[in-house]
């Protein structure tokens, strides 16, 4: 392997407007339909297709686009600063945000939902008070919300600075022809035990199982994708041939899986003893080439769409901005600098903006609040970014010339100057 090179600008990119992509997600869940089963959300809206169809086609790629990245880069950081170097690091610079943006972040979110859902009629004021909720809709509520994914790296970080030194024996071969295929498929397995993975949420304060495996085999292709390609140029050079087919893919998973949600209906039919508490439904009067939508032949062929899916726009993505962005312009680079807080800060932001467009704009497309809502979260993040990067300027520039002012030789006086030559 090749030492550590230059840096890279296409991934920079690509991590920046998948962060704001994140916030467009969130912003399009009023307005999907069908909408995410288990997602608890401020407030529902008028329905829009588009939206919908914009909803399920970011969600199936965009978690997979963090996390492939995020296992090259901390490969690559293990192989240059060592497995609990770099496991100790990560954790640090992740558990202190996640610590506190559950202790001061998570409550504002919790009392904006509940604004949204005094407002829409949904609870009571008192429910409120009492923190007592009924007929369950509360159900999906609890949980760490967008954090889960911080929760999730620490772990994944983790095992992979005690699975470092077995890594590093496998051959490129090995990697390729065995390790790459098992990934692809735990992603599709779990995927097909519990499609809430990604055509649903499943909110919780510990790591759900599926998801865990999921997501972990994701970051397990990036870190593995180090060993086969530690500079990415073979995927700078062919990466963008994967776009086409992913594309294709991608239309045809969420065409299947819109179809899917609103034809199974009830998620009590179709989640393995999950949000309902109740066993799936394995007798159904809806049939897809007759087999029930609920069959696991069925659930594992949207399965295979969908990991095929985010694996070739994972890959492709990431080829086509190493191969046409070397360098980062002054609003591109302020973004990346943003885009960490940007994911930490939009929910509550974006869970308000459509509180207030539902209720103050009735009359406005589903289209417009979406951008409104977006453009507030993104807003919220890259000012706060941008404050924080002033008030370092600030201080350097200060250490700076107090430096300078300690550095000047002031003029002695000729008495001074006497006395060290008498000296």
């Amino acid at each position: 392997m090749r030492p550590q090179g230059g840096h890279f600008a296409g991934i920079d990119a690509l991590r920046a407007v998948a962060a704001v992509a994140v916030v467009l997600l969130h912003a399009c869940v009023p307005y999907a339909s069908p909408s995410m089963a288990g997602l608890s959300w401020s407030v529902l809206d008028t329905p829009d297709q588009s939206v919908t169809y914009l909803f399920w086609g970011i969600e199936v790629v965009i978690m997979p686009i963090f996390l492939v990245i995020a296992g090259f880069f901390a490969a690559r950081s293990v192989a240059h600063r060592g497995a609990w170097s770099t496991a100790m690091a990560r954790t640090r610079r992740l558990g202190w945000p996640l610590l506190l943006t559950v202790v001061f972040l998570l409550p504002v979110e919790f009392y904006t939902w509940m604004v949204g859902w005094v407002a829409d009629g949904q609870v009571a004021i008192s429910n409120v008070k009492r923190m007592k909720f009924e007929g369950g809709v509360d159900r999906n509520l609890w949980g760490l919300s967008h954090l889960w994914f911080l929760q999730y790296l620490i772990m994944y970080v983790i095992v992979l600075a005690c699975a470092w030194r077995s890594m590093v024996r496998l051959t490129a071969t090995q990697i390729a022809r065995y390790v790459m295929p098992v990934c692809f498929g735990v992603a599709v397995v779990s995927l097909t035990m519990r499609p809430e993975v990604v055509w649903g949420f499943q909110h919780s304060f510990i790591p759900v199982l599926s998801k865990w495996l999921y997501s972990g085999a994701f970051f397990a292709a990036g870190a593995f994708w180090y060993r086969l390609d530690p500079e990415l140029d073979e995927l700078k050079e062919n990466g963008s041939r994967l776009i086409g087919p992913g594309t294709l893919l991608m239309a045809a998973s969420v065409c299947m899986g819109t179809w899917w949600l609103a034809t199974v209906g009830d998620p009590a039919k179709w989640i393995n003893g999950g949000w309902a508490g109740i066993d799936p439904v394995v007798s159904s009067d809806r049939f897809a080439g007759g087999l029930p939508v609920t069959s696991v032949a069925v659930r594992g062929g949207l399965s295979v769409l969908t990991v095929s899916a985010a694996s070739l726009m994972t890959f492709g993505l990431m080829g086509v901005c190493l191969a046409h962005i070397s360098g980062l312009g002054r609003t591109m680079k302020s973004l990346a600098a943003a885009s960490f807080l940007i994911y930490l800060l939009h929910h509550p932001v974006v869970g308000l903006a459509h509180i207030a467009a539902k209720f103050a704009l009735p009359g406005v497309s589903p289209l417009a609040k979406v951008s409104l809502a977006t453009g507030l979260g993104v807003a919220a993040g890259w000012s706060v970014s941008w404050l924080a990067q002033q008030r370092r300027m600030r201080a350097t520039q200060r250490a700076e010339t107090d430096d300078s002012v300690r550095s000047i030789e002031f003029p002695r006086t000729n008495e001074s100057v006497a006395r060290s030559r008498a000296a």
